[in-house]
């Protein structure tokens, strides 16, 4: 082992836990030329943010240092003062820096290194974290925080390491984030601006006791602080010019600045506005039928657009020398228009949603030097408010999708008043759907119209979290950090099913909610060496309570969790063993009644259960990484996680929907990822990920447990199945992810017209190859599953996406000219079928069962004088569509429409142009 590595080891060993947040450190070791010590060296970050001084072995360390690039002087009596430029600082994460000062008799100005500090594995970051930045977001074909994770090793989407989709938790500057209603089925509905950036990570273990509310991962967002001089970049990109079977009405508008103000004061603002007039377009194949409307433009599905706007905006108050406050605010809007093949011809009666989300903080910043403590204060403001159902009028677009003003659905202040009296009676303005008259095939059969199918949802979820953090420095051999936090939330619900009709036998009653949970925390933690070897040990309390206004409480829930982490070098790699409790408090929508599904996915309608404790889980990693050349990290981990407690449906009776939410099952995560990369240097770049992973949990299944009894052939006992393990929905065994990046000198390339064409030119593409997710078979009917839940498998699907970048500089101005493809080979994935076939589509016995039953339901005749009436369906011209030579070739082309699979096919190719301005 070489005496650098040892010196940046011991270095490290004394710098602090990862953490995840904002801010990351800078540390090392002030040297003579000689190689001796220098006691007593200052070392100041920027303008004077931060300092610190070097003990008697020459080492230093500058806490709290926000994410970003950075610059530090250093000086000492009788030595030539040093200035190093471009030091970058990682959240999380400890930048070794170690410098030496040349003896001077006289003092001169300081030397100004502006290279690079050399990029190194910190050898003591105990987490697994994936990181993006904002320039590598830029250069990648994603448009969002979420596809830049989606390319991590071990992500499905928003799933992480074979967690459920509500197992994460999102950090924004230090500040913890969720959507504590129903995050595993309505996500976070906050979305940042790529440009509101400086990194996005993607922490999957052994992230700080510091935050809760996660079992499978954090992810940790760092913003930009305003810089030094007005820049900003304002960038536009459609599919517009692409015509027919191109064109899925893509327009999106991208605007960011950031600069100084008076006093000292910066800021940042940012705004990202999308639309599409087909929102989420599918790679579905044609239809064979020429009197089908999809045959000749079946890229495009109706009632199926969409629009977001983002806007976000960030200021900095400096306060002195040692202490700033950030103001940030963010605000989401989504409002989507939702395709339902029953109202394929109608398509006004199908359903809308629209979500709100906002987010304001403050964040107060304090640090000492002499004790050495760091103190943050945090006040974070969140709300999220989602609505879904039928529209009382669809507003006008002015641009492509663009309406510029909100969805309101019927119905909608009733829900907000939670109002389950007046709701008994049916909802004005809802009409009950009858079968459809508009269709090609005019039998009437599957499609809908004249109303809708009367749903009504509404929640709102509000939370006013207070987050105090301390960082104490003990000297060479450690930290401690030490902080809690006070959440007080309020949750309000509303569903009604059938809205057209009265609440009766057939039509279950409205259901609503209003609670106010209060949950907790405190944690502490520290690190410190010992000799060669790096510990890292905290501890984290959590409780929450739904309080005494749900009905049904069993009290306060509380958790416990432990974390240690040891790290060391070996052979010129980094170790690290980890092993960790993790928890959180389960959706609240398991609290109460008409909830969404539960954790395995084995549910349909089920009772709300209030005495609902912690999901835990409880994980061990190896990691081992190293650099096999300067410019290549070379990272393997190996995991495992137990799962307890997960939320399940447990059965209350022989019904099988006669079921309560329960802490019932528990499972297991075991995988090893492998992750090489180089970052973009000389003109190319690349990653390659690799992630092997078996995720597997027990369910107590009421449909399973309910349907599937058998008898004792000696007693004759009744036995119901026992407990059984299977695979959990994201449980994807085999994944791979290659990015390449390359970029062409701005002088290199053949000349034409005075002019590089290829100067400059960057490029990136992304493979993508992931071995289909599980689901369960039933048999034709539905009723009864076929085998264990989640043993059959989908296909494998695979991607390739493209981006071609051009700087451009006209009259003065700089920007650039893209080509963004996605899926670049137009491969159809397969992403969902049909639980009973196994397939995207019916097969034709299926189908002519399906005909079968509608012609059965209405076998008499169409007269001319009909809206139905089809002549071409008219085979002896009498004026009437009847008996079964000519209704039933129709009733089995509407069975065909109506079964087409288009949600089974993930997206087509998509390309995007592309124009951005900088200044």
């Amino acid at each position: 082992m070489t005496t650098r590595l040892w010196m940046t080891a011991a270095g490290l060993l004394w710098a602090g836990p990862v953490l995840a947040q904002a801010n990351g450190a800078i540390a090392g070791r002030v040297t003579d030329s000689a190689g001796a010590p220098i006691t007593g060296a200052r070392v100041v970050l920027d303008d004077g943010e931060g300092s610190a001084t070097t003990g008697a072995t020459g080492h230093y360390r500058l806490r709290e240092v926000r994410s970003g690039w950075h610059r530090v002087r250093v000086s000492a009596i009788g030595y030539r003062g040093l200035i190093r430029d471009s030091v970058l600082v990682r959240s999380g994460a400890t930048t070794v820096l170690d410098l030496s000062l040349q003896a001077m008799a006289i003092e001169l100005e300081p030397v100004v290194v502006t290279a690079p500090v050399d990029s190194v594995l910190d050898p003591l970051a105990t987490a697994a974290i994936q990181r993006v930045t904002a320039e590598e977001l830029r250069r990648l074909p994603v448009s969002s925080v979420d596809e830049a994770l989606a390319l991590s090793a071990g992500a499905v989407g928003e799933s992480y390491r074979g967690g459920r989709l509500g197992q994460q938790s999102f950090i924004i500057d230090g500040l913890g984030i969720k959507n504590q209603l129903d995050a595993s089925t309505g996500g976070l509905g906050l979305r940042l601006p790529p440009d509101m950036l400086t990194e996005v990570g993607l922490i999957t273990n052994g992230f700080s006791a510091r935050y809760g509310q996660a079992v499978s991962g954090l992810v940790n967002v760092v913003t930009k602080d305003g810089g030094d001089r007005l820049a900003g970049r304002v960038a536009f990109e459609t599919d517009r010019p692409l015509g027919d079977g191109w064109d899925y009405g893509l327009d999106r508008v991208v605007a960011q600045a950031d600069g100084p103000l008076f006093g000292g004061l910066r800021f940042v603002v940012a705004a990202d506005a999308t639309s599409r007039l087909d929102a989420d377009p599918v790679n579905a194949p044609a239809p064979e039928d020429p009197r089908d409307p999809r045959h000749d433009r079946p890229w495009m599905l109706p009632h199926n657009s969409g629009e977001q706007h983002d806007l976000a905006g960030k200021l900095l108050v400096p306060l002195g020398d040692r202490q700033a406050l950030r103001l940030f605010g963010l605000r989401s809007e989504e409002q989507r228009l939702l395709y339902d093949p029953a109202f394929k011809y109608e398509p006004q009666g199908g359903p809308a949603r629209r979500i709100r989300a906002d987010l304001l903080s403050a964040h107060y910043q304090h640090s000492f030097e002499r004790p050495a403590i760091g103190v943050e204060l945090r006040v974070g403001y969140f709300n999220r408010e989602f609505l879904r159902g039928t529209l009382i009028e669809q507003p006008d677009p002015f641009f492509g999708a663009f309406t510029g003003k909100p969805f309101h659905v019927h119905g909608e202040e009733l829900a907000k008043a939670r109002d389950t009296v007046a709701a008994r009676e049916p909802i004005r303005g809802l009409l009950r759907p009858e079968l459809s008259s508009a269709t090609p095939w005019g039998v009437p059969a599957f499609f809908l119209g004249g109303g809708s199918r009367g749903e009504l949802g509404w929640n709102r979820f509000r939370e006013l979290r207070t987050q105090l953090d301390l960082t104490i420095g003990t000297g060479e051999f450690g930290e401690f950090f030490v902080g809690g936090e006070l959440v007080r939330q309020r949750v309000e619900t509303f569903q009604r099913a059938f809205g057209s009709l009265p609440v009766g036998d057939t039509v279950p009653p409205a259901t609503a909610a209003d609670f106010s949970p209060l949950a907790a925390a405190a944690y502490v933690e520290s690190q410190f060496r010992l000799a060669d070897l790096g510990f890292t040990a905290g501890l984290r309390y959590d409780r929450f309570d739904p309080r005494e206004d749900l009905p049904g409480r069993g009290g306060a829930k509380q958790s416990l969790n432990p974390r240690i982490a040891i790290s060391t070098v070996l052979r010129g790699a980094t170790v690290v063993a980890s092993w960790g409790s993790f928890s959180q408090a389960p959706d609240y929508q398991f609290l109460v009644d008409a909830a969404f599904d539960d954790t395995t996915r084995t549910g349909r309608f089920r009772q709300g259960n209030p005495n609902l404790g912690y999901e835990r889980t409880w994980q061990y990693e190896l990691s081992v990484r190293a650099r096999p050349t300067p410019s290549t990290a070379l990272r393997v981990n190996v995991y495992v996680r137990r799962l307890e407690g997960l939320v399940a449906s447990v059965p209350l009776g022989v019904n099988p929907d006669s079921t309560v939410f329960g802490n019932a099952d528990a499972g297991s995560v075991r995988g090893g990822e492998v992750i090489v990369e180089r970052p973009l240097a000389g003109g190319f770049g690349f990653k390659l990920a690799y992630t092997l992973q078996q995720a597997e949990a027990t369910a107590t299944n009421a449909f399973l447990v309910r349907r599937a009894p058998r008898i004792d052939p000696v007693t004759g006992d009744t036995i119901f199945p026992a407990k059984v393990e299977f695979p959990l929905d994201f449980d994807r065994r085999h994944g791979i992810t290659a990015i390449a990046l390359a970029q062409v000198p701005g002088t290199a390339g053949p000349r034409l017209l005075g002019t590089s064409p290829l100067a400059g030119l960057e490029a990136a593409a992304i493979f993508r190859l992931n071995s289909g997710l599980p689901f369960s078979r039933t048999d034709p009917t539905g009723d009864t599953i076929i085998g264990l839940p989640n043993s059959s498998r989908l296909p494998t699907t695979y991607t390739v996406d493209l981006l071609l970048r051009r700087p451009v500089t006209l009259s003065g101005v700089r920007g650039s000219l893209y080509l963004d493809v996605r899926n670049l080979l137009n491969r159809r994935n397969i992403v969902a079928v049909r639980r009973d076939t196994g397939t995207p589509t019916l097969d034709q016995a299926a189908l002519e069962a399906l005909a079968e039953a509608a012609y059965q339901e209405h076998p008499e005749p169409i007269p001319y004088e009909s809206p139905r009436y089809r002549a071409y369906a008219d085979l002896d011209g009498n004026g009437y569509v009847e008996g079964r030579e000519e209704l039933f070739p129709l009733y089995l082309a509407a069975a065909r429409d109506y079964a087409q699979p288009l949600f089974a096919y993930g997206p087509p190719r998509l390309i995007r142009f592309g124009m951005e301005l900088l200044f």
